[in-house]
């Protein structure tokens, strides 16, 4: 393996493009309502994604093979470290509201990876529960944070603003699902994932029918019928179609995730 290949590896498995994604879909938002998007939000978001992310992947696999990580493990590890300095950075300058918010999400982030009791299971083994969880914390902070941070949180009970948050929570169920079916053999059965539950089939049309209600929600919003967003809809259900369990990680962990990206870019250029 090169030196480009090793790099393009560590960008992906360290969460780096999970959080350039999450920071797109918070900059739609920001783009979408009009809202003067601060630094210190967006960075927030971005190393807080990265530090949740590699905690969820990670850590119960660095408490039973402490002793033989890899030197990639190393540097991921190194990495999320690191990123601890501009979060708390960054935290120390939100307003009240803001941070409580923030330690909500945070709290049902731990409790994706961590039992509340003793001898009771974590968010993640609660079975039919993962994809939802995943979709309300990715909602929060996309839509959530910036409400909260512009100090229009009490906007989020606006019907326009629940529709928009509605839709991208549907939206981000959608994009999970090529994840759920790459992981059908991987995942326990007990966790009663979509394709374990209903077939991978099954699952492919409900993704489908999930972008669709995404789409109509999001005009309900108010937004209008624009060409980008047909084209952006258009790909998200092209990668659910083709999506199947033989599917290369990087089919999921990189184009899929790279969605939010094109979504921004398109906001961004074509309004």
């Amino acid at each position: 393996m090169n030196f480009l290949q090793q790099a393009f590896r560590f960008y992906i498995n360290s969460s780096l493009h999970v959080a350039l994604a999450v920071v797109s879909f918070t900059m739609v938002t920001f783009l979408n309502f009009n809202l003067k998007a601060g630094s210190n939000i967006l960075v927030f978001v971005f190393f807080s994604t990265v530090v949740a992310y590699n905690f969820v992947k990670y850590f119960s696999l660095l408490k039973v093979q402490r002793e033989t990580i890899t030197t990639e493990m190393k540097g991921i590890v190194m990495l999320s470290l690191v990123s601890l300095i501009p979060l708390v950075m960054t935290l120390n300058a939100m307003t009240l509201e803001t941070f409580l918010f923030i330690v909500c999400l945070g709290i049902l982030t731990l409790l994706y990876v961590l039992p509340l009791l003793p001898k009771t299971k974590n968010l993640r083994d609660v079975s039919g529960l993962k994809i939802f969880v995943i979709a309300l914390v990715w909602t929060g902070t996309t839509v959530g944070l910036p409400f909260f941070e512009t100090d229009q949180g009490n906007t989020l009970l606006d019907t326009e603003t629940i529709y928009y948050a509605s839709s991208r929570f549907f939206l981000i169920i959608a994009l999970t699902i090529p994840f759920e079916i790459r992981d059908t053999k991987l995942d326990s059965p007990y966790l009663k994932t979509l394709p374990q539950w209903v077939g991978i089939t099954n699952t492919k049309v409900i993704g489908v029918l999930l972008s669709l209600l995404s789409l109509v929600i999001l005009v309900l919003s108010g937004e209008d019928l624009a060409s980008p967003y047909i084209l952006l809809y258009l790909l998200v259900i092209g990668f659910i179609v083709f999506s199947n369990q033989d599917n290369t990680i990087y089919y999921s962990a990189f184009w899929v995730e790279s969605l939010p990206l094109l979504w921004f870019l398109a906001i961004f250029i074509f309004g």
